[in-house]
């Protein structure tokens, strides 16, 4: 009940200007794929190219949804404050997820200085370069940053993981 509230009140934190809002999706997405076209160290290991991601809206409501618990809730974890994991927040939007997995930021300003983070965090590149994942999405509440990875599960496949970052 309480991803439903948070869900309804995304307006609200989303901001007025729809259009600003799509050009900032778009330019995260291929700030992520640029990096996922070229390949990159994540550590010591080099992570080869991998396909691009596309976007999706219903990652980004749970991205945002995650973010303002965080925020709201004076927390910062990949459980939500009743500890579920992002594949069971990812179940309660109905996103029939195979494959799931998310990095999270607090107190950067700006997608780049976020990205570069993740870059140079091992788990969090390694979360950018997984193949497993086929769409994304990037949400901002306040100085929370979190990104939501996924892959929907094929028609009558069973889940077979859930990867995490940090």
């Amino acid at each position: 009940m309480i991803s439903i509230i948070y869900a309804l009140l995304l307006n609200f934190h989303v901001g007025s200007d729809p259009l600003n809002g799509a050009r900032e999706n778009q330019l995260m997405l291929d700030a992520v794929n640029q990096l996922r076209s070229q390949g990159c160290y994540c550590g010591r290991r080099y992570m080869p190219a991998v396909p691009p991601l596309h976007w999706n809206d219903t990652l980004y409501m749970s991205a945002m949804n995650h973010a303002i618990e965080m925020h709201d809730f004076d927390f910062f974890a990949h459980y939500s404050k009743d500890g579920k994991n992002i594949g069971e927040r990812l179940d309660g939007f109905d996103y029939p997820w195979q494959f799931a997995g998310e990095n999270l930021g607090e107190g950067q300003t700006s997608f780049p200085e976020v990205l570069s983070d993740w870059i140079n965090s091992r788990s969090h590149c390694r979360m950018l370069m997984n193949p497993n994942m086929k769409e994304m999405a990037v949400a901002r509440y306040k100085n929370i940053w979190v990104q939501h990875f996924g892959t929907k599960l094929p028609a009558g496949a069973k889940r077979k993981n859930v990867t995490e970052g940090n």
